[in-house]
């Protein structure tokens, strides 16, 4: 294992199981790891096996302006500066909490390799699922954000299920990557399609997937032929009118990794924690704790409070209580009596 973990950039979950096990000397079951990744104490990723589409954001902050129009001055996607600023509708991105949400920038990328999960949507509903299938407990609810989200660095990157079958700025890159990876698949190129002696070329294709071609290829064509008056177009009814078809994509296919490096960060964190040192109770000497009577009395004082008074070990609980660290009367009452007697 060691070997392998210095070569590789990842490792499954299995086989990160059997390496913590090994590194803590404690079994660590896949339980354990899908536990500590929903406690967020460690850090899942996936590699995708085949290419994804996705478009990629951030969390954006009401700018507390009185309406619901949020001001961008970045890609949201890289942070660049933009050489307008635009402006976007909150109703329009998803909220994840008061005054937070999630936006995103148009355009769509073409994305594989490793990724970490951001466990907000449905990658953290299947790892809880995982997690209960391990248990044997029921299955969880879902309380989620509606879909599956990536995470690389502050950005965030949300999968496409469909592709927009228009020729806007955003959308082509990813159509023509999806046109070239079905000829791909199929052994083709695009020059054996335009070859007059491969006519027959697409016959490779199923009907499923010459489909997807046809509808592809028409984007590309009718952007062709509307290239000359494009611009004239634009200049009479504004902005790129955008097309209500999709072409929808198949499920993308992952595989549950660890990066190593997040491995040994888990393992050093876990380390360091052990080689604290430990916090050694000890009882509170004479001076200390007349001190700290001295300083309670103080403090009573202050604040127009007679220690023996009626009613204030009731008063002083409920205080205790507002302020989150709630003490039992009978507690207040005991420093209460040494505080009268330090007092007296």
């Amino acid at each position: 294992m060691s070997k392998l973990f210095k070569i590789k950039g990842y490792l499954t979950v299995e086989e990160a199981a059997e390496y913590l096990s090994s590194s803590l000397n404690e079994q660590v079951r896949l339980s354990d790891i899908y536990g500590l990744a929903l406690d967020k104490h460690l850090l899942l990723s996936v590699r995708l096996i085949n290419q994804a589409y996705a478009i990629g954001g951030q969390y954006i902050y009401s700018q507390d302006n009185g309406t619901n129009r949020y001001q961008v001055d970045y890609n949201l996607a890289t942070n660049e500066a933009l050489s307008e600023p635009r402006h976007i509708c909150l109703d329009d991105e998803l909220q994840v909490a008061e005054n937070k949400w999630l936006a995103f920038d148009k355009k769509i990328n073409v994305i594989d390799g490793i990724w970490d999960l951001a466990m907000i949507g449905i990658e953290s509903q299947e790892i809880k699922m995982l997690h209960q299938k391990e248990v044997g407990g029921p299955e969880p609810v879902f309380a989620a954000l509606n879909g599956f989200f990536l995470r690389r660095g502050e950005f965030i990157y949300k999968l496409l299920t469909s592709l927009p079958l228009d020729d806007g700025e955003g959308n082509l890159e990813a159509l023509q990557a999806k046109f070239d990876s079905l000829l791909k698949s199929k052994g083709l190129t695009i020059n054996d399609i335009l070859n007059s002696d491969n006519s027959y070329a697409l016959d490779a294709l199923n009907d499923a997937e010459l489909e997807d071609f046809m509808q592809i290829n028409s984007v590309f064509m009718q952007g062709e032929q509307d290239e000359q008056d494009e611009q004239d177009e634009q200049d009479e009814h504004g902005d790129h009118e955008e097309s209500d078809a999709y072409l929808a994509l198949e499920d993308f296919s992952y595989q549950l990794v660890i990066k190593t490096n997040e491995l040994t960060r888990f393992v050093q964190s876990l380390d360091e924690a052990h080689s604290l040192p430990a916090q050694i109770e000890k009882p509170l000497g004479s001076k200390e704790r007349n001190t700290l009577l001295a300083l309670i009395d103080a403090l009573l004082k202050e604040q127009g409070i007679d220690p023996s008074g009626r009613g204030v070990t009731s008063a002083i609980r409920l205080m205790t209580e507002t302020a989150g660290t709630p003490i039992s009367e009978n507690t207040i009452r005991k420093i209460l009596n040494q505080v009268s007697d330090i007092a007296g």
